[in-house]
């Protein structure tokens, strides 16, 4: 098995294939007129069917009511501008002219601007939940004030917020808080 990848055997290789490139090559210059795989072309005749003269048709003037025509006038010079929808809400003018005041490399400019954006919640920033995945956060921070956090440990915001244990309702019923262990 050594004898295989030595580079006597490699050069071998590399020359029998070149070999065979270059006879493939030869063969279809010589026969490839002769023997090719794309059959010839042949030429269909042009159907010679007689071209009829031109003919010079006018249509008749087209005539719009009054009405129609002065309701373009109106329509024209009352340009209504198209209602421009937008998903993100716009910035106040004050966190705008963060964005104008000195440079990121100081933090101030455009650095301070996207701190004070990045510190509002997206409910404040966005209409409504932009992508699917927002939904189940959506309104998430009226919830997390209502509960205390723990001294130690994790809190189970999405477990206790999201799941249920009976119902459709979130918050637990009296004979709930009797079955849930502590």
């Amino acid at each position: 098995m050594k004898h295989l990848f030595d580079a006597r055997t490699q050069k071998c290789w590399t020359e029998l294939i070149e070999k065979e490139a270059y006879t493939r090559i030869a063969w279809r210059d010589k026969y490839g007129a002769k023997y090719s795989r794309i059959p010839p072309t042949i030429l269909k005749k042009q159907s010679e069917v007689p071209k009829l003269p031109a003919r010079n048709y006018t249509l008749p003037a087209i005539h719009v009511p009054r009405q129609q025509e002065e309701a373009k006038k109106t329509a024209q010079e009352s340009p209504s501008k198209p209602e421009v929808f937008q998903d993100m809400r716009p910035v106040t003018p004050q966190v705008r002219t963060l964005l104008y005041d000195g440079f990121s490399k100081e933090r101030k400019g455009r650095y301070l601007y996207l701190e004070k954006r990045k510190a509002k919640h997206p409910e404040e920033k966005f209409q409504y939940p932009v992508l699917s995945s927002w939904e189940y956060g959506w309104r998430q921070g009226d919830v997390i004030q209502e509960l205390q956090l723990p001294a130690h440990g994790r809190l189970r915001t999405v477990n206790d917020t999201f799941y249920s244990r009976n119902g459709v309702f979130h918050k637990l019923s009296a004979t709930d808080t009797l079955a849930t262990i502590n």
